[in-house]
This record gives C-alpha cells, structure tokens and sequence, in this order.
C-alpha cells in the first residue's frame, strides 16, 4: 500500500541582511520571519514497483520568499531565498542528496519511482524498512549562512532493484542494448563500441539517468536525472571511433574513456586483431592445430577525462593488457598476461575476444574464417549535379561528393553548388558500375525516398548552394537551400560572424584567437542554429560538434578557410 506523506517543513528565515542608508548612516536590517513546526503523519511509506508513476511522497513549506526590512520604506524583492529539499539516511544529514526547488515554489513531490530511486542512492536495501530524514535548506547569497527547517523522519520501505548494470542510452534515450557492470558501489565500467562523437547516456536499474553535468558542460563531469531539476544533459565520447574502456563513477560524479586503437597479439599467435566495433568483439584469423595456444594481448591507449577533455593532444598514452584465463579475463594497465585457448581442430580459425557482456568476457578459437562488417565508406558521391554550369555539357563526373556524419545510421551530408540539366543519382564509388541511388516515384527536389537505380533525384527551380543530407539506412534524402555561411565558438564566443564566399562552395574570414575555444568552432549557415557543420582533423561534417584543436592554436590572427564541398577547413596564420 502506498501511502501519501505531507509534512509542513520549516524553512527558517534568514540572517540580518545589514546594508547601510546613505540618509544618516543608519543600519536597516531584515525582520526575519516566525519558523515553523514539521508536521505529518508518522505511517510509513512502502514502495510498491506495480504503481511507479503513483505519488508517494509530498513536501511543502511556508513561504519565506518575502523578505521584510526594518524600514518600510526600503523594500526587498520578493523570493530572493533559494531553498534546496535534502534526504539523508541519518540525522546529521552526512550522506545528503540535494533537491533544488525553483524560487516561489514551496513543495516538492517524489513518485513511487522518484522516492525509490532517491532512497536508493542513500543505500536503502529493498524490502527493509529504513528511516528517511528530510529538511528544507534556504540560502539568500553566497555570503550569509543557510538556514534548516527542523528535520522530517519518515520510515520507507523500497522495492527491491537490480542495480548490478547500467544501461547504455542513445541521445533520444532509447536503450541500445550494450551494458556497463556496477562492482556494487556504484561504479559502472566496461567496453563499448562507440562511434566518433557519440552521445549517450546511462541509466541504473533504480531508474537514475545520468548524464553530463551542464550547468558549465564540463566533460567527463556528472549529473543525474533525480537531482531536482538540475540541467543535465548527454555524455559524448571523443571523435576516435572504436573500442572504449568506459567508467562512470556515480559516487565522485566523474566518469573517463579509455581508447584502445589496437590490440597486438604475442606468443603463439603475432599479429594485429581487427575490431568489429558493433558487435564488440576482436578478431584474428589463424591456420589452426589442434592443441592449446598461450597467446598474451596488449595495446597502447589513450585516455580521457575531466582533465583532458576530449582533446586528442591533451589524451594520457597508457598501456594496457589482458591477463587471467580465457573464461574469467582481466584487464588493466601493465604487463600482457599468457592466456591459455584450446584449439578443437585444424584448419582456417578464428581467435575471438567478445567484449560485449561486460560481467563475462570471453576469449575463444571458432572454425573458419569470422569476418566483420566493411566498415562504412567515407563518401558517397553525386554524378550530374553541376552539368548546368557550363556549355556544352560536359557530362557526368564524380568531382562532388558528401561525407560520412553517422556511421551508425549512414547519414551522409555535404554541399553542393547544384545546376543539374537532367538530375542527379549518388554512387557508391565513383566509377558508373557502382552501386547507384535514386529516387522513388513521388519524391520531390527537397524530399524523398531512395532506391537502387531509382529515378535521377530532380533538380529544384533554382540553381545555387544546397546542403544534401542523405541515410542510407532509412534510404531517404533531403535537400535545403542557404546563401550565408558564419562562425561562432572562437574564444567561446557564440555570436555568428560572416564568412566570405571566395570560390564556389569556400568561404573565408579573418579571425583572431585572444581567449579559450573550449567547444570548437561550427561553421553556421544561413544564421540557423539547426544547419551547421563541425568536424575534427581538418574535416568538416554536417550536425557535428565543433572543430577539434582550435583551444590548442596559439593567439594571434588567422584565415579561417571552409571548402563546404570538399568538407575540409584550415586556419592559416596572417603574416604581418
């Protein structure tokens, strides 16, 4: 049964506010307010898991927004107090976790859920009876200590959670279906296949999302989803696509990435394991005998953190290994480990290090020859586009191409200067007997569906720039126009400044870096916030955040050169 719990929690009213009158040099001084007495009912709350959206719990408080002064004729604005609902699992409130209210709210109430999960974190076991202290802290600034409510003692009694894993969210929060494992204080970590850039967050089997700590969105730094209403938002990986040893520390709110380009194999077996990054697994194919091979694993890393960023220059070189057996692997830094495999038979193998269950790695020999998939190409390139610019037509070519933006849903995007006179079709390669894409029957210029040796996509009434934004995995296509293109983000300043057209799809700008770039720059076109460019390398890619390594250029004025077509950009020091 779950039963509702009102308590009228004191929120003290502040200390003296002195400020001095300019008319004689008088003090006048805040009058405070009278404090109140907690109430409620001592009934205890036991959760039930069937009724989670059910309300389980309600706190208010009186209004101490008001604020009066000893001189009526100086007023005070009205809810300047902040107050902030606390849990504890004792007294002296050692282990408390805040709830920030909004000015001029006076109650804050928790789900059979919410409650669950707050209790959860304070280490409340489930199906145990357990008290729940509760105060209200107010603070009017920095400067003046807080006040407390008295204290609010309600017994709970949560429901029993598995909180042994932790799952991997895309940026829309749909579960992806990879895992983190929880050693049992709260520290989740594990391998995961993360493509450049991805966004993610993690939630606990109590119900907890975590996500990045936004209030200045410094990376690697934590929040989560049941701290009030703090602003939180996704985790992001850094642009190295591939094979990440992932920790997020839920106790000190940080979490790292460790990055494991490769993985070289030694003793029995040498060479270099190729990695599938969607299936987590590691492979190496081998001529087999039957018997038992000790084979050692071991690679460099690079690691990220709070410290680092996720700025390639900054990462921390580490080297890293697997030890222990084939069914119980361990893996750190140091020294590779031998590791005992049994080989059943001879012939073309397999060496399989699967990754993807992060409470049981496994390392095994399968017959025959275990192949990946093709990793996803680079580009996708258009014939017919701009056959319209010059006379007589000098046919189709493969001159303008789009760029990767999403391996996982082969989104390709770029710019184009289209004048098409018949149309156009993307190409696999760029060579006529590749796979070709056109356009469904009822497409338009601006929007359709793709299909193999469709139609040509058609040309819209007018040529110019456009962006073609492209997934093969949905085999849809989109067409936008724009004529302007700006920066932003340099010295961390978002203002967007024009960019120069200087050749068909280049643009230019002279820029001066004088203060910390800490996001990058983006290329923003047509002053629209939901059309923009990042990239990293030297490479542009369309809805991607902002360049890598501008926070490392050295003050001092630069040509800031993008090629929208050939999806490049550079900074060029200005010679005085």
């Amino acid at each position: 049964m779950i039963l509702k719990k009102y308590a009228a929690v004191a929120a003290a009213l502040l200390a003296l506010a002195a400020v001095s009158c300019s008319k004689d040099g008088d003090l006048i001084y805040t009058n405070g307010a009278d404090d109140l007495t907690a109430n409620g009912t001592e009934k205890a709350i036991v959760l039930d898991k069937d009724h989670l959206s059910a309300l389980a719990l309600t706190v208010y408080w009186n209004d101490n927004g008001y604020i009066g002064t000893s001189d009526p004729q100086v007023a005070v604005p009205d809810e300047l107090t902040v107050n902030t609902l606390q849990m504890a699992s004792d007294e002296a409130f050692g282990n408390a976790i805040d709830f920030t209210v909004d000015q001029g709210v006076y109650e804050k109430q928790f789900t059979v859920a919410e409650l669950n999960s707050a209790v959860g974190r304070l280490g409340f076991e489930g199906g145990k009876a357990s008290d729940l202290y509760i105060r209200v802290r107010g603070t009017l600034a920095a400067n003046v200590e807080p006040k407390y409510s008295n204290v609010l003692k309600v017994s709970v009694t949560p429901y029993t959670i598995d909180m042994t894993l932790g799952f991997v969210l895309d940026a829309s929060r749909n579960d992806t279906g990879r895992t983190l494992l929880n050693d049992g204080a709260g520290v989740y970590s594990g391998f995961i296949g993360a493509s450049s850039w991805e966004n993610w967050y993690m939630l606990e089997g109590n119900g907890t999302t975590w996500g990045n700590e936004a209030t200045n969105w410094t990376a690697f730094m934590i929040a989560a989803s049941t701290d009030g209403d703090a602003a939180y938002g996704n985790f992001w990986f850094p642009e190295p696509s591939g094979c990440y040893w992932t920790e997020v520390n839920t106790v000190k709110r940080v979490w790292s990435a460790l990055y494991v380009p490769a993985l070289t194999l030694g003793g029995d077996l040498t060479g270099e394991m190729e990695y599938d990054r969607k299936a987590n697994v590691w492979r190496y194919v081998f001529a087999a005998t039957p018997g038992t091979l000790n084979v050692t694993l071991s690679g460099a890393a690079q690691f990220y953190d709070q410290s680092t960023s996720t700025d390639n220059e900054a990462a921390i070189a580490k080297t890293v290994a697997f030890g222990g057996s084939a069914e119980a692997l361990t893996f750190g830094e140091g020294a590779a480990q031998a590791i005992a495999v049994d080989v059943a038979e001879s012939g073309e193998a397999t060496l399989e290090l699967d990754l993807s269950n992060p409470a049981a790695w496994t390392l095994k020999v399968s017959g025959g020859a275990v192949a990946g998939p093709e990793p996803a190409a680079e580009h996708l390139f258009l014939a017919g586009v701009d056959d319209g610019w010059t006379e007589p037509d000098p046919g189709w070519n493969f001159d303008h191409f789009l760029t990767l933006y999403n391996e996982d849903e082969l989104f390709y995007g770029g710019a184009v200067n289209l004048n098409s006179r018949w149309g156009y079709k993307l190409y696999g390669e760029p060579e006529w007997g590749a796979t070709n894409y056109g356009m469904v029957a009822g497409g338009t210029a601006w929007a359709g569906e793709l299909v193999q040796d469709g139609d040509n996509l058609p040309m819209p009434e007018n040529p110019g720039l456009y962006i073609l934004d492209v997934s093969l995995s949905q085999m849809t296509y989109k067409l936008t126009g724009f004529s302007e293109v700006g920066y932003t983000g340099l010295n961390d300043d978002w203002n967007i400044y024009p960019m120069t057209r200087v050749e068909e799809c280049v643009f230019e700008a002279t820029v001066e870096k004088t203060a910390e770039t800490p996001w990058g720059v983006k290329i923003i076109l047509d002053n629209n916030w939901n059309l923009f460019f990042g990239g990293g390398s030297g490479t542009l890619r369309l809805y991607r955040d902002g360049f890598d390594g501008d926070n490392e250029l050295a003050n001092g004025t630069y040509t800031l050169r993008v090629d929208l077509a050939n999806a490049t950009y550079s900074y060029t020091p200005t010679v005085e």
